[in-house]
């Protein structure tokens, strides 16, 4: 993720649109593995600079944008961030985080004179690198139309909202809707196949009564069983983000049944060993538990068997 959006920015800063109150129109990027983001340095179209250390990125830049995996990696980010002069600068979580890391960070950076916009984005890798990716900004109103061009650089923004804590909420409600859409489809496509119903059939419906794209994708590599994540989302990742929304759920006093039922789908593909495999193999579950594929057996050896 974190390379498409350091590319959009490049971008946005070698053009016309680029914000005219920045001083500097550099982009520095940093990664804990530095040949990660080799693909951006070596590319001269892009003028990314390197940074050694979070310490050189902070003091080398007046906005900085953090895409990590959990609140873990983010707080110890944050942790080294702190260490800097932070007066004056914005600080922008594009991660996928529980919202009282963000009512932690919002505390901890005011004390250091920095400002905190939650910014977490719907969207794959492929989505990132195009630009098409959904973003939800929310923090003081200067400091997100300070960073606007920033955020619109990856593609559509939904309304702000006024404190970073809600976009994460609302990060983890969206999710919630997607995980319990992937559940039904591997359920509805295990039980058409119970019935002799082609799936290409079902992708039809799928595609009449649901014409967006990100749902119509996961349809597609469930109906075809493309669970080779990639750099996209994995079932381990997918655990993280239902773990928050659980902990959302108690904390708002909210039963949320769906994302019980996602969870131990999740746990049952994970402990199969499709930890690192797409979301959707939550299908090998539902597959599972009807019999068509014996427990204990991944989906690519049936494949094979079937060939």
């Amino acid at each position: 993720m974190g390379l498409g959006m350091a590319g959009n920015l490049a971008r946005l800063l070698k053009s016309q649109q680029a914000p005219v109150s920045l001083a500097r129109k550099e982009l520095f990027v940093y990664n804990r593995t530095a040949s990660k983001a080799q693909p951006l340095t070596s590319d001269p179209d892009l003028s990314i600079q390197l940074g050694a250390s979070p310490a050189e990125v902070a003091a080398s830049c007046s906005i900085m944008c953090l895409m990590l995996a959990d609140d873990v990696a983010c707080d110890s980010m944050l942790q080294q961030l702190q260490q800097c002069d932070l007066q004056g600068k914005v600080i922008v979580n594009h991660s996928t985080n529980a919202p009282e890391f963000a009512m932690a960070a919002v505390a901890q950076l005011r004390g250091k004179g920095c400002e905190y916009i939650a910014a977490p984005v719907w969207g794959r890798p492929d989505a990132a690198a195009a630009a098409r990716l959904i973003v939800v900004p929310a923090g003081p109103a200067e400091a997100v139309a300070r960073v606007q061009p920033f955020l619109a650089a990856h593609g559509r923004l939904l309304p702000t909202q006024d404190a970073a804590h809600k976009a994460n909420a609302m990060k983890l409600i969206g999710n919630f809707t997607l995980f319990g859409f992937v559940e039904t489809m591997c359920e509805a496509l295990t039980l058409a196949d119970k019935n002799s119903i082609p799936r290409e059939d079902m992708l039809a419906f799928v595609d009449a009564f649901f014409p967006a794209p990100s749902i119509q994708g996961y349809a597609r590599r469930i109906a075809s069983e493309s669970l080779d994540a990639g750099a996209g989302f994995t079932v381990d990742l997918a655990l993280k983000d239902v773990r928050y929304m659980r902990q959302l759920a108690e904390m708002s006093r909210c039963p949320l049944r769906v994302a019980d039922l996602v969870f131990n789908s999740l746990l049952a593909a994970s402990a199969n060993g499709y930890g690192l495999k797409d979301v959707g193999a939550m299908f090998l579950t539902s597959q599972q538990a009807a019999g068509i594929l014996p427990p204990g057996k991944h989906l690519d050896e049936e494949q094979e068997e079937r060939s």
